[in-house]
């Protein structure tokens, strides 16, 4: 200090001045930590970054975030990333919003693996900084974590119990050998308690479900086997993780992964086609609807093609292949499909409505909107066959017109024949004595129901209109078969009482009057 009062002094006050803002700046840098960043905001180090631990056991880190020199609002995202297979990591928390001159901090947890993975594992922690959902600054953090000591697979049989056996196999080589035949064991054992249980519901269930049993047994049998076999085969690798690279680990676990997807669902497949679909037939013969002996095939073939999309996308998911092109892909070809075949898909629909809401069935008499009188033959899923009567034709017509139109169904209809009629006479008619006519016409009519009190015949004063008066006649039958000849009679009796009785059924007139000025 001395000598730069001294200097000072003899360069003058200009270059005192300049030394003292170079003092000054370096006091402000040597203020913060070593690893201090300039920009929005600072990572400040207040821990350790190389831990050891023991296999199973946790590592904390701690870092300290500070948004001194911003003068604003910022959003920090807290990311970390571990490259040791079989270890992971937590933060805590992932996110923070910094006042200008804040402090915080964040915790990583670090995970060690127990049975398998690296004996080491570097740990990379991103802070993302955000300026109005904007990323204005990105800054990196490291830490490294060291297992003492061996990882249990490598000593354990089954990471469970000690080798038992001598040299030269008192190694990992020996718990591998010993790993592999207790897995081969608890196949065969799983093996010999499916047959037994097979057995023991065969004595105590019915024919079709023994025969579905005895199915299941023979499907799930074989691939059970070889997907517990594969993963005691991938568990024994563990022990040998020394000696074999971990590319060449990640890529048996990768195959397996693909074995357990395909060989899952080829179980599915087998139990859909030959559990499902012959179970789903054999219960469809037995009922009436025709909906399900329609569709159980229809069903089957979609559901084969579900599935084989489904295991295909599950095969590139197991290969770690991205998936965002088929996705697309999928979606686009499923929109140009749907375009394509909108009127068979619309067909489809309609069959199913038609099977589901049964406006008609299969052999009833129906009249089309255009006046052609025809008997339903055979409804499908995407057209029905009708039989025409006017030129003894078969004729098929799409779904989705049936669905659309007007169509009169005179076969199954639950409602009696009914039988409406109104009978004008002259005003001067006795109205008493018109009813007690037509009341006595339709007793005696062998057709109209007249002893039911809910059906009961109603004769009704209906209008006074401009040239008679009106009366209404509402009866029902006991076949609608007998409409026409009930109109028949009914029509040619009251005609004839109205005769005998002298009641006058009038025609339309007018009467004008003129006036002579």
């Amino acid at each position: 200090m001395i000598l730069l009062i001294k200097l000072g002094k003899a360069h003058g006050k200009r270059f005192a001045l300049g030394m003292i803002a170079i003092i000054l700046l370096v006091l402000l840098l040597s203020s913060n930590t070593a690893n201090a960043q300039t920009g929005f905001i600072q990572i400040i180090s207040v821990d350790s970054y190389e831990k050891s631990v023991r296999a199973g056991e946790n590592a904390t880190y701690n870092w300290t975030i500070a948004n001194f020199d911003s003068g604003m609002n910022l959003t920090v995202k807290i990311q970390s990333t571990i490259s040791g297979t079989g270890w992971s990591s937590e933060v805590v928390p992932e996110e923070i919003t910094l006042s200008p001159d804040e402090l915080n901090s964040t915790t990583v947890t670090v995970f060690a693996p127990t049975l398998k993975g690296d004996t080491s594992a570097n740990l990379t922690v991103s802070f993302y900084v955000y300026k109005d959902e904007i990323i204005v600054q990105v800054i990196s953090a490291n830490a490294a974590t060291i297992i003492t000591g061996a990882l249990a697979s490598a000593e354990k049989v089954l990471g469970l119990f000690d080798n038992p056996l001598p040299a030269p196999l008192d190694n990992e080589w020996g718990v591998f050998l010993l790993d592999i035949i207790i897995w081969l064991l608890v196949a065969l054992i799983i093996a010999f308690l499916i047959g037994t249980f097979g057995s023991f519901l065969a004595r105590r269930s019915s024919a079709l479900l023994k025969k579905m049993e005895r199915i299941i047994i023979q499907i799930i049998k074989m691939p059970l086997l070889l997907i517990i076999f594969a993963f005691g085969m991938v568990q024994s690798l563990d022990a040998l993780h020394m000696h074999i690279p971990e590319d060449i680990r990640q890529l048996v676990g990768s195959g397996y992964h693909v074995i357990v997807v395909i060989v899952a669902f080829y179980l599915v497949y087998r139990v859909f086609k030959n559990v499902l679909t012959v179970y789903s037939e054999t219960i469809a013969k037995r009922t009436a609807t025709k909906l399900d002996d329609i569709l159980v095939p229809v069903v089957e073939k979609v559901g084969i093609f579900v599935l084989g999309i489904a295991a295909f996308l599950y095969v590139l998911g197991a290969l770690e292949v991205d998936l965002t092109m088929f996705v697309a892909g999928g979606v686009f070809i499923s929109f140009v499909v749907a375009f394509a075949a909108q009127e068979t898909l619309s067909n489809f629909f309609s069959g199913i409505f038609i099977l589901l809401d049964k406006p008609f069935s299969e052999g009833d008499i129906v009249i089309l909107s255009d006046g052609d009188w025809c008997e339903v033959r055979k409804i499908g899923l995407r057209t029905t066959k009708l039989f025409r009567y006017a030129d003894a034709s078969m004729v098929a017509i799409p779904n989705n017109k049936l669905v659309n139109d007007k169509i009169a169904n005179f076969t199954s209809v639950p409602d009696k024949g009914r039988v409406m009629m109104t009978f004008g006479v002259s005003y001067d008619s006795d109205a008493d004595k018109v009813k007690k006519i037509i009341r006595e016409v339709i007793n005696d009519c062998p057709w109209i129901i007249t002893d039911d009190p809910n059906l009961k015949p109603i004769v009704r004063f209906d209008e006074m209109a401009d040239s008679s008066i009106n009366f209404f006649i509402l009866t029902w039958l006991n076949d609608r078969a007998d409409r026409f000849d009930t109109k028949d009679f009914l029509n040619t009796n009251i005609f004839r009482r109205f005769n005998e009785e002298g009641i006058e059924i009038p025609f339309p007139q007018r009467v004008v009057h003129l006036k002579n000025e």
